[in-house]
């Protein structure tokens, strides 16, 4: 049997494994330390036997790695046809800030997903480890705000003058904080929907060409 990885397309994933998948987004959904979870506790909210688990993977990183991963596919599949069909930098910004302020599943899989990348427990080196091996480096949120930021430009929608890597770390760095914002109501003294048009429009003034 392949290594299942969690980049494959969702009609060639066993349904065991769909379930397993959403099992571990279900337990994040509720809160749960992705560094504690164990693999009965991703079969039992799954609905299958423990020993079904281990037919597909050889560890509980390589479920929660593999799940992680396959949401973010998905994600990026509908977002990415979704910002497609948008004309203008400005108007996909607005709408990817509205997708992380009303889907709590996607809103959740990019912050463990942000998180994972730079952490170094077993489970965020077995994610880094598993983009690398599967060539996919560039699959990331990352990849899809330098897009945005590249046609911007070429649109005249945004300054040519800043270099497009800066461009998408600033960027970057604002929505983690919103997405922070929406997860964490209770620790800043600003809600999200004040927060949104706050950064569009500082957005508007750092970043977009002055006519």
């Amino acid at each position: 049997m392949r290594k299942i990885t969690g980049f494959e397309p969702k009609e060639q994933i066993p349904a065991k494994v769909l379930q397993l998948y959403q099992g571990v987004m279900e337990l994040i959904l509720q809160g749960v330390d992705v560094r504690t979870l164990k693999v009965s506790d991703i079969t039992q909210k799954a609905g299958i036997g423990k020993g079904t688990a281990y037919d597909y993977f050889d560890t509980r990183e390589e479920i929660i790695v593999s799940a992680i991963l396959h949401v973010m596919v998905c994600i990026q599949e509908e977002v990415g046809a979704e910002l497609a069909r948008r004309t203008g930098f400005f108007d996909r910004m607005e709408y990817l800030l509205e997708v992380l302020e009303e889907k709590m599943e996607e809103r959740e899989c990019f912050l463990h997903f942000i998180h994972l990348l730079t952490d170094t427990s077993i489970c965020g080196l077995k994610l880094q480890e598993r983009i690398k091996e599967e060539g996919q480096e560039n699959y990331t949120l990352v990849t899809m705000l330098t897009d945005m930021i590249r046609q911007g430009m070429e649109s005249g929608e945004l300054r040519t003058d800043l270099p497009v890597g800066y461009l998408c770390y600033a960027v970057s760095s604002q929505i983690v904080c919103f997405m922070a914002s929406v997860s964490f109501p209770d620790i800043g003294q600003i809600t999200a929907e004040e927060l949104k048009p706050l950064i569009l429009s500082q957005m508007r003034e750092s970043y977009g060409r002055k006519a």
